[in-house]
């Protein structure tokens, strides 16, 4: 990459690429432009497609555990938004706090051992988290410190499961392996939930943990005869902690990788939280059973499919500017849900909110991987992974404490509102930008 592409801020000319939900999964490799491949030649490949039935799987589980979590809360504290914003805080907070360590690690030690000692590990925490809620010795304080527990886990498993997908196709094959991945990841935040719904209803958040807890040993297992074609030097020179310095000061020198990571950081504080307040707003605004909420996760997946397909449709990388007009999509939709008037009005704003998220965090996540080189990549998209992931918590405690205080739809709302707010402020100082540009003498 030239040192004149990296100065242009805001478009990036080359294919688009994304794989991974609830939000794009860090790691992922772009093509140059021109490179052209068939959707589903990856799965031709043994590796790849082993890895993809594990992690569709994997999905599947993870989104199965993530409803009954947040139901079981709900139905313990008696719809407290307080400890529902405390449980996605632990949640996601491990991806702050690891997410650097996770990076390094993802390219310094063997990524399928790596990958079947995480899927273990996951494995035995959903076993002790359904033993506990099945003895009805679950509180909250024990659902928090589980919580924790499969968010450190999570933080460790994205990217290295993103990494490990370009071990397992030829380079041609990349952009089919990184679009089926999309593909099913999309797919899994649609079943996992539709799935977890009835699972919650006739036998209860207990056995759903029994499900995930099987369906991770399942991974385990997959994962173990996978070959990863790598070219990881092992023995390479530098701590972690040196190597987590250059990933910093590499986005530094990129001024619109930082400015992507910044608007990332506003989103996650703002308006990506809002899902942790998902139960409230089907069992307090619109007297829905608890477990309803899986619902309104569930259109937000079709809304998710949709942006996948619409970005798959682009030839070109979107750039900042794209990234703030879905910002401002996103805001815009996020208040009309809080504000909707019925049942099904809600559902239909969700199904836009997913579809806005998945694009602006879409087009950030590939602009970043634009823009670094490739032995950096893995610590540049842990620092997305701490701006995503590890910023949404410290946005579910005060949107739980506030709503409390407040309402539910008023929290969504403001959030909203703050997002909308930077998102015109950024476009604004972006076209004052250009125009002073544009007037200036050539040099």
């Amino acid at each position: 990459m030239t040192e004149t592409s990296r100065r242009i801020p805001f478009e990036f000319p080359a294919p688009e690429l994304e794989a991974a939900l609830p939000g794009p999964a860090p790691g992922e490799l772009v093509l140059e432009p021109g490179q052209r491949t068939h959707a589903f030649r990856a799965l031709h490949h043994r590796e790849f497609a082993l890895l993809f039935a594990a992690s569709s799987i994997g999905d599947i589980g993870y989104w199965i555990s993530f409803v009954a979590l947040q139901a079981y809360m709900a139905d313990i504290t008696d719809k407290s938004a307080t400890w529902l914003g405390i449980l996605f805080f632990a949640n996601f907070i491990p991806m702050m706090i690891f997410a650097p360590v996770a990076g390094v690690v993802a390219d310094k030690m063997d990524r399928k051992r790596l990958l079947v000692l995480i899927r273990t590990v996951i494995a035995a925490i959903a076993t002790v988290m359904a033993g506990l809620i099945l003895a009805d010795l679950a509180t909250p304080e024990v659902l928090v410190v589980v919580a924790f527990g499969l968010g450190t886990t999570y933080g460790f498993l994205g990217p290295t499961q993103s990494a490990a997908v370009a071990n397992t196709v030829p380079a041609e094959d990349l952009l089919s392996a990184v679009s089926m991945s999309s593909a099913g990841n999309n797919f899994c935040r649609i079943a996992g939930p539709a799935l977890g719904a009835p699972i919650l209803a006739f036998w209860g958040a207990g056995w759903a943990f029994v499900v995930y807890a099987a369906t991770s040993a399942l991974v385990a297992l997959l994962l173990i005869p996978i070959r990863l074609k790598s070219e990881l030097d092992l023995h390479a020179d530098g701590g972690a902690w040196r190597r987590m310095k250059e990933g910093l000061r590499h986005a530094r020198e990129r001024p619109p990788a930082f400015a992507a990571l910044i608007t990332m950081s506003v989103f996650s504080v703002f308006g990506g939280a809002q899902i942790a307040l998902y139960p409230l707003f089907a069992n307090e605004v619109h007297g829905k059973p608890t477990q309803a909420f899986t619902a309104i996760v569930v259109a937000s997946g079709v809304g998710a499919v949709l942006g996948a397909v619409g970005t798959a449709m682009r030839k070109t990388v979107p750039g900042l500017r794209t990234s703030l007009r879905w910002l401002v999509g996103f805001s815009v939709t996020s208040i009309a849900f809080a504000v909707a008037p019925s049942w099904g009005t809600l559902l239909v704003c969700a199904a836009f909110v997913g579809f806005c998220y998945f694009s602006m965090t879409t087009a950030l996540n590939t602009l970043l991987q634009h823009l670094a080189d490739d032995d950096k990549r893995g610590r540049i998209m842990s620092l997305f992974v701490v701006t995503w992931g590890g910023l949404i918590p410290i946005g579910a405690i005060w949107m739980g404490t506030m709503a409390d205080a407040t309402s539910a739809p008023f929290v969504v709302a403001l959030g909203a509102s703050a997002c909308l707010v930077y998102a015109l402020g950024m476009l604004t100082w972006i076209a004052l930008q250009r125009d002073q540009a544009s007037t200036e003498p050539l040099r």
